[in-house]
């Protein structure tokens, strides 16, 4: 019985690990390939859809048609996906701009969390508002939009 819960254990790190490590490790590779110079602003080697993306559940609030919709990396049902909405913010960092506001208990208001960004390692104070599509904006000019 504790052998299978260690294995089931060691398992879930495992994958949390890969989710964690794998946007830093895709984004060295990225920094080595490149030509030597080194810019404060942030890109993104993730996989995006360009576009418009309708708010959950309908309702009068979209993510506006300019922004870039990012893959989800971790599961949630209230905010299910997130989006760019400047070009110096990268969807590493989106994702955990999404990951910090539906981690906590506030809605509905103006909510500031603080994410890491996987890209450059800082840490930066995003101040969010919304209900159906929450705006976050903050650090270096960055824009997410959590939906």
């Amino acid at each position: 019985m504790w052998v299978l819960l260690v294995a089931l254990t060691l398992g879930l790190l495992g994958i949390i690990g890969y989710i964690w490590v794998w946007p830093m490790i895709v984004n060295d590779a990225a920094n080595q390939a490149g030509d030597g110079t080194h810019t404060v602003v942030i890109t993104s080697p993730a996989p995006q859809v360009p576009g418009p993306a309708p708010a959950q559940g309908g309702g009068s609030e979209v993510v506006p048609s300019y922004s870039t919709r990012c893959a989800s990396v971790f599961p949630s049902t209230e905010f299910p996906s997130s989006a760019v909405g400047s070009n110096v913010t990268s969807c590493e960092f989106s994702e955990e701009v999404r990951f910090e506001y539906v981690s906590q208990p506030q809605r509905g208001g103006t909510v500031t969390v603080n994410a890491t960004s996987p890209v450059t390692g800082q840490t930066y104070t995003m101040s969010c508002s919304g209900s159906k599509v929450v705006t976050c904006t903050g650090g270096n000019n960055a824009v997410v939009y959590v939906f």
